[in-house]
């Protein structure tokens, strides 16, 4: 009965400790998305992308921005850190300002939305989406239907001439730009672009602890429960065997 005494506690602070922290990583995950649609939502109402690409990158500088027929196009030269390196990408956002056709399941068989991407001097493709199999059975507009727009990304690796052609639902080509791609050997302290989120920022956004505080207290307040009913009945079930 002593070893119940000593263990029994032992055990259920583990397991507490365990639902305190999986509590926090489950929370944490789902803020994080709720927070990634938000921001979607308010890029699409205002139009403005600062805050969304902000949250996505280690700092940016816009490109470009251009409204043609039913769209609009935001291009951003973004900084990723991928692996321990600072790599350069080029996103593009297409945003629609008017009634447009896309697709509303991401399987859209009718679905001809895609962009050809290569570089205005050489030719070469960086990306083809008619081409890459990773695109393969995915209705691209089908990002409308979700967050009110869609984008592509490509990293790019030296200093490049952007040919962009873009093309809608119906396979009709909506953008057909060339873009000047400055490469960055990006440094945090260089001060040559505009600055993502910083921890503080993104803490404050986040909002944690009004997030998660009413989860962490059910689920802390089930487990105290059970587990002081637990205790309780294995003591009578033990002192009944006893007597």
């Amino acid at each position: 009965m002593k070893k119940f005494y000593i263990f029994y506690p032992l055990f259920s602070i583990m397991l507490l400790s365990t639902i305190y922290f999986f509590t926090l990583i489950q929370g944490s995950q789902q803020r994080s998305l709720l927070l990634f649609s938000e921001l979607a939502e308010e890029a699409y109402e205002s139009k403005d992308m600062t805050a969304f690409i902000k949250y996505q990158s280690v700092a940016y500088n816009h490109l470009d921005s251009t409204i043609l027929g039913d769209y609009q196009m935001e291009s951003y030269q973004v900084i990723a850190y991928d692996n321990g390196v600072y790599k350069n990408q080029f996103v593009i956002y297409v945003l629609p300002i008017n009634n447009v056709t896309y697709a509303t399941t991401i399987d859209d068989e009718n679905d001809q939305t895609g962009i050809i991407l290569t570089n205005n001097d050489t030719n070469a493709t960086l990306l083809n989406t008619y081409e890459n199999e990773a695109y393969d059975g995915s209705a691209l507009s089908y990002g409308i239907n979700r967050f009110g727009f869609y984008y592509y990304v490509t990293f790019v690796d030296s200093d490049t001439p952007l040919n962009v052609s873009i093309y809608d639902y119906n396979n009709d080509i909506i953008f057909n730009q060339v873009i000047e791609f400055d490469y960055i050997d990006y440094s945090p302290d260089s001060g040559q672009m505009e600055l993502g989120y910083t921890r503080d920022e993104l803490e404050d956004l986040l909002d944690l602890n009004n997030f998660i505080r009413s989860t962490l207290i059910r689920n802390i307040t089930v487990f105290l429960v059970i587990d002081i009913f637990l205790g309780a009945a294995i003591v009578f079930i033990i002192k009944k065997k006893k007597h």
